[in-house]
């Protein structure tokens, strides 16, 4: 896909989008902030009848105690692969059993990106799982810590040595990737997109593509994004 946007600006059309995007919590990227930070949300439910959206909180914590009424959102999800953005505001913030909501007119326009963009959620160094890679470019299978993952790719922290051996592009194979609350070991192929500098010495942060992804295959990358979600959040509260 390319990296063109159009805009949809029919009302009923813009309800019809937002209908598609509510199931089971669908989760999204919010930004309070023209350049700030991204924060972890997820859809919670639709009142078409007052064309409320309703946002769970915002995590990290930090995010919820800048969220007030009347604050402007930026609002990022992801359907069937396409990105998709609006802006909005928070009308007013319930509290529920759960945590807090925030209420959100529907936006008056919606912008669909074509490229698969969606939000991503970092993992704690505790949780981060293994991830193989195997690629004709390398002798051997390598391995590295999973240190972010969205609905589309993944990052993956590996030895600096190794990431020198690859090259923008280089489509690699992940084989036996266990991540929480999927039953079964996930596999596919991936392409190289970046490397960015990690925390460790001697190590590299290297950003992956999901290439082809199928739909069951980004089912079982949204439970996880939805564990890793309730984890950030649950800590937060601590």
């Amino acid at each position: 896909m390319d990296d063109t946007d159009y805009t949809v600006d029919k009302p009923e059309r813009i309800a019809s989008i937002l209908r598609d995007l509510d199931h089971k919590l669908t989760l999204v990227s919010v930004r309070l902030e023209q350049e700030g930070p991204l924060y972890n949300s997820a859809l919670v439910r639709l009142d078409p009848d007052q064309r409320l959206l309703y946002l769970d909180e915002l995590t990290p914590s930090e995010g919820h105690q800048k969220a007030q009424p009347e604050t402007e959102i930026r609002v990022f999800a992801s359907l069937r692969g396409v990105a998709v953005r609006f802006s909005t505001r928070i009308q007013q913030v319930e509290q529920e059993a759960d945590g807090a909501l925030y209420a959100c007119p529907y936006p008056e326009t919606l912008q669909y990106l074509q490229r698969r963009d969606t939000f991503r959620v970092h993992i704690p160094l505790s949780q981060r799982p293994v991830v193989e890679l195997h690629t004709d470019h390398l002798p051997a299978p390598v391995q590295g810590e999973m240190v972010d993952l969205s609905a589309q790719g993944m990052c993956v922290e590996m030895a600096l040595d190794v990431a020198d051996q690859l090259e923008p592009g280089t489509t690699l194979r992940f084989e036996n990737l266990m991540l929480p609350d999927v039953s079964e070991r996930l596999s596919g192929d991936v392409r190289l997109a970046n490397c960015r500098r990690s925390a460790r010495d001697g190590h590299t942060n290297v950003g992956l593509h999901v290439i082809g992804i199928s739909q069951w295959l980004e089912r079982q990358f949204n439970v996880a994004l939805l564990f890793y979600q309730r984890e950030a959040r649950r800590r937060a509260m601590e």
